[in-house]
């Protein structure tokens, strides 16, 4: 408990002194941090430019370190926007933040009243600016995350996440969850970038490489005929946002009965990953490569790929 509250008046402490400075000093300030302490973590640099050599086979290794180098600022720019999250009112949004989906967006949500949309997404771009954002141009929606181990300072970070009227599910439970707040006519976001256990599972391509994908947005759309949008977050220029998103539409695959379930789950999981690729490769910078994404492989494949990482 004394740990909690102490965690939680630390980090606010931080925020808020973070939020005194000029956005630009901010950034710069966080870029150097991000720098240090990725220095004191040798094994996380060495596994992004593993990550880099095996998604970019096609280029040198001074691009890749120049990509890993770029992708501090990018993820300091993660940690400035959500220090500032709380002070982004809808005017901000609307000035700093564009969506050329949008009118599509719309359109789909009009055309399946009964049900809510799928979003589709990861950690690409400003991540939390994308949930932040999407309920100010058009309507509040839920996400399932991870909760912290501390009760008060999941609370906060919880509350900021769910300042426009958003709902954070929590990641535990998240697949009994879901179905309700679709039947409610709520969209849903799911993210679809990191590695998961063999058992929760389909291997799909990521950057011609089989990778171990979650299989709950597969799922979650073909029991409820959900229409899936994959979604993220890139910086266009100083202090300015685009929301990238892309319709994936599955509604023949979902009717489909000459396709099993499980063939079905492959398709929709390798379409909607083949659409994050082709948005993290718009900005490679901005991914978070230091994650073993490759990690686990399909029985009986070479496990070496990160050894001496």
């Amino acid at each position: 408990m004394v740990f909690d509250q102490l965690a939680l008046v630390t980090t606010r402490s931080l925020l808020w002194l973070l939020n005194c400075l000029p956005l630009a000093l901010r950034e710069e300030f966080l870029t150097a941090l991000v720098h240090l302490v990725f220095l004191c973590l040798p094994r996380h640099r060495r596994i992004a430019i593993r990550n880099l050599e095996r998604a970019f086979p096609e280029h040198n290794r001074e691009w890749h370190q120049h990509i890993l180098r770029s992708s501090y600022r990018c993820f300091a720019r993660v940690l400035v926007d959500f220090a500032r999250l709380h002070t982004l009112d809808d005017r901000w949004v609307r000035e700093h933040v564009s969506c050329p989906f949008i009118q599509r967006y719309r359109e789909l949500q009009s055309q399946h009243p009964s049900h809510g949309l799928i979003i589709v997404t990861g950690h690409l771009g400003s991540f939390e600016l994308l949930a932040h954002a999407v309920p100010v141009l058009s309507k509040p929606i839920a996400f399932v995350a991870r909760a912290f181990e501390l009760p008060r300072f999941d609370a906060w970070w919880t509350s900021i996440r769910e300042a426009n009227g958003n709902v954070v599910i929590d990641r535990k439970g998240a697949f009994r969850e879901i179905p309700k707040f679709l039947a409610q006519g709520t969209d849903v976001a799911l993210l679809c970038d990191q590695n998961v256990k063999r058992n929760h599972a389909v291997f799909v391509p990521f950057f011609g490489n089989i990778a171990a994908t979650t299989k709950t947005p597969a799922i979650v759309a073909l029991r409820n005929t959900a229409p899936i949008v994959v979604a993220a977050v890139l910086r266009r220029g100083v202090d300015q946002y685009e929301i990238d998103a892309v319709e994936c539409d599955f509604s023949a695959l979902y009717r489909d009965e000459a396709i099993s379930n499980e063939q079905k789950i492959y398709l929709i999981t390798a379409r909607v990953t083949a659409e994050y690729e082709a948005m993290i490769r718009k900005q490679p910078e901005a991914w978070f490569w230091m994650h073993r994404r490759w990690r686990t492989v399909p029985e009986g494949a070479n496990e070496s790929f990160y050894e001496g990482c």
